[in-house]
């Protein structure tokens, strides 16, 4: 019989003094084999570095965050790089420069690079294609940080949904149109791992984000680092953590049945809010030919706090968005939209909701079925 996977988590109010400190117990209790054998290997830091926000937004991993961790790598003669692929229609010198990461590595003394720039490497595994960025490749470990989110699109987004980024440039969005069925999506992120180095994930629990994440959400203190060898147990400890149903988020569900045992502090989360109606959509997709006109989930655009800047535009992988002369916002050609969210994503304004039809905003009312 397999063992479970180990999830552990301490307790972590903020980001001063003391993380050092956490993150060093928490890869301690999550009995991480190989942590002995660190010298001269090429470790690569990934964290989640989606767009142009700053620390205090709870968009990207936290500065500090991924100071701590160059720290606890450096110190053990690891060769360490920090990289990742923002949203393609993010500028990445601004996304380095207002996440914070452009001054840690300066500081740090560790390369931060462009996957875009970097080569890829092709790879079909299960029936899926796609180019992964050749840094990952090249890398002895990767060591995961992904900033705990809501998702308007996966419900939760944290350890299995961050690689997603090791896919450089525009074929993020692309494989948001070629895979816009949710169970297609969640298999497609969940088979990228089957790509990669080994891996360990710390992730960044002190503050998460709630609601309409992952970029136009909330902040929410949640308090703790969580580390694993495991991403997708994790991702489900998470979900249990949360009061998340694991069965909404897509790239869990061939997962399910994995075990798991969490170790180290007992950590509360008294409420944490999801994007609505997401999930139902997600349950109700087996009905596809209504789902164009009775199940939907789709962006609307505010007047008063749209910028015109076009990044959704650029960013939506079907071209369902323009924007005209005269026009206050940008229009949406509803048929051609497939909920994907990636404008809702990009939108710096915070100016783009989700918003769902009357069929699923009705079936929320009925309980158990949100």
């Amino acid at each position: 019989m397999n063992n479970p996977s180990i999830v552990a988590f301490v307790k972590c109010l903020d980001y001063g003094q003391g993380l050092d400190t956490v993150i060093a117990r928490a890869i301690e209790l999550c009995e991480w084999q190989g942590v002995d054998d660190l010298t001269g290997k090429r470790v690569l830091v990934k964290p989640n570095l989606l767009t142009e926000r700053t620390p205090e937004q709870a968009v990207t991993t936290h500065p500090g965050f991924v100071r701590a961790v160059i720290r606890w790598f450096k110190a053990r003669g690891a060769q360490v790089t920090v990289g990742d692929s923002p949203a393609s229609v993010a500028n990445l010198k601004n996304v380095w420069e207002r996440s914070g990461l452009a001054t840690v590595c300066a500081e740090e003394g560790v390369p931060l690079i462009s996957f875009e720039q970097a080569g890829v490497q092709s790879c079909e595994i299960d029936g899926f294609s796609f180019s992964v960025a050749q840094p990952v490749m090249e890398a002895d470990l990767l060591v995961n940080l992904p900033k705990v989110k809501a998702h308007v699109l996966t419900t939760l987004t944290a350890a299995v949904k961050n690689m997603y980024g090791v896919l450089p440039g525009y074929s993020k969005t692309t494989f948001h149109r070629t895979y816009a069925n949710m169970g297609q999506f969640g298999r497609f992120v969940a088979t990228i791992w089957k790509a990669l180095p080994p891996s360990v994930t710390i992730a960044d629990g002190v503050v998460g984000m709630e609601g309409q994440g992952p970029s136009n959400g909330r902040p929410v203190s949640l308090g703790f680092v969580a580390v694993s060898q495991d991403p997708f147990a994790m991702d489900r400890a998470l979900c249990s953590l949360l009061k998340i149903n694991p069965r909404s988020v897509p790239y869990l569900i061939d997962d399910l049945g994995a075990k798991y045992l969490c170790v180290g502090d007992t950590i509360n989360v008294p409420s944490f809010a999801l994007p609505a109606g997401g999930s139902i959509l997600r349950r109700l997709q087996c009905f596809r030919s209504l789902s164009q006109f009775l199940l939907w989930v789709r962006p609307a655009f505010s007047e008063t706090a749209c910028i015109q800047c076009g990044k959704c535009i650029k960013a939506c992988p079907v071209h369902a968005i323009r924007l005209e002369t005269g026009m206050p916002v940008p229009h949406l050609t509803p048929k051609t939209c497939i909920g994907c969210c990636c404008c809702h994503e990009v939108c710096p304004a915070d100016a783009i909701r989700m918003t769902q039809s009357w069929i699923l905003r009705m079936a929320k009312v009925f309980k158990g079925l949100d």
